[in-house]
């Protein structure tokens, strides 16, 4: 709800404009040029297939590693990596393919992710950095400022929004 998702369809969206040739949503952009963008946005099970969403969003990483192993230069956008797994899974996946994924020097990487316990183990390289949209509360009131800021996110409003919504309060009168 801050805006992450938003951000990096806005940096996809205004990368490709720029590409084609036309205008970008923005009061200035400086951009190089890229060889190519590929997304891990907004990825599906397929039950027909039986195929988990977990197993899709690996498939989608092993396609994009493939894809981007060629010298080229890539924009590669991951929105919420590993979100179809436990924490656990999510976080040693992710340590994985963010620690292989940074090899790559000529490519720009943008991902989103809510595994903030992560963060430590990767500060430790250079070419990573982090950035985090604030959000505050106030008597259960969530405000988002949209506003990039360096560092990593300690917000946690997971259990402020279940007990806003008077869930917390349902499942209590059961």
């Amino acid at each position: 709800m801050a805006g992450k998702s938003t951000l990096i369809k806005s940096v996809g969206a205004a990368v490709f404009l720029a590409h084609i040739g036309m205008g970008v949503p923005a009061r200035n952009m400086e951009l190089t040029v890229f060889d190519g963008m590929l997304t891990n946005i907004n990825v599906a099970d397929n039950i027909s297939k039986g195929e988990s969403y977990f197993f899709n969003e690996v498939q989608r990483i092993k396609n994009t590693i493939d894809k981007i192993n060629n010298g080229r230069k890539w924009l590669v956008l991951i929105d919420e990596l590993f979100k179809g797994t436990n924490v656990q899974d999510a976080m040693k996946c992710s340590l994985a393919v963010i620690k292989g994924l940074i090899k790559i020097k000529n490519s720009l990487f943008i991902l989103s992710t809510h595994l903030y316990e992560i963060g430590d183990e990767l500060k430790q390289f250079p070419n990573i950095a982090f950035k985090y949209f604030e959000t505050t509360v106030t008597d259960d009131q969530l405000a988002f400022s949209y506003q990039l800021k360096e560092g990593i996110s300690n917000d946690r409003i997971g259990y402020v929004i279940l007990k806003r919504e008077r869930v917390v309060e349902m499942l209590e009168k059961l």
